[in-house]
């Protein structure tokens, strides 16, 4: 069932700031904030016990001045990793999920994630496909819909997606990376 999403704000599961606009009867909306790359020449590798993460880099925004805003052109074909100024801290019994505005798809713009578990903590962060023409999204436009849904948790989520407020999942070691699990099979020894 989803909840209401004026308790999300109220309880504070999600912080930052929201326009009148942006609660909706089932969602609220949240923008897009931040881009990135992903580096297509660096191999994805993931087992069970660790991941190796393509990286990418942020795209700064173009400035236009006639105007007055910035904004991203957005490639056909390519996938971005997206971000949004929006931060979620998930208590117990509480997950949440992300879809593109329809605006977007209907355009061939596509978002993906994944679930939100409970115990989840950082920014909203997605990928941007563009499967269709040429497109430019300006920078803090309403790009998706977070909606929030009860959740009989089985635990409390505590892994590598989990990061500080104005930071980039990127921006911390993550407990995943090779080196990482290799340091801590060696000190289990």
């Amino acid at each position: 069932m989803f909840i209401n999403p004026k308790i999300a704000i109220e309880e504070k599961w999600i912080t930052g700031e929201f326009s009148d606009k942006s609660v909706q009867p089932n969602a609220i909306d949240f923008t897009l904030d931040k881009l990135f790359t992903i580096n297509h020449e660096e191999a994805f590798i993931i087992s069970e016990d660790s991941k190796s993460m393509r990286g990418g880099e942020e795209i700064e925004a173009h400035y236009d001045e006639e105007n007055f805003y910035e904004w991203w052109p957005i490639d056909i074909g390519v996938s971005y990793d997206g971000m949004s100024d929006l931060y979620v801290k998930l208590p117990e019994g509480v997950a949440c999920t992300l879809i593109i505005r329809s605006t977007f798809n209907r355009n061939g713009i596509f978002l993906t994630s994944g679930l939100y578990d409970s115990g989840f903590e950082g920014h909203i962060g997605f990928a941007i496909h563009n499967m269709s023409g040429p497109a430019s999204i300006a920078k803090g436009t309403r790009i998706g819909q977070i909606m929030f849904v009860q959740s009989d948790s089985a635990g409390m989520y505590a892994g590598g997606w989990n990061h500080g407020n104005d930071t980039h999942y990127s921006q911390k070691p993550s407990p995943y990376d090779p080196a990482g699990m290799k340091r801590q099979r060696d000190k289990k020894k």
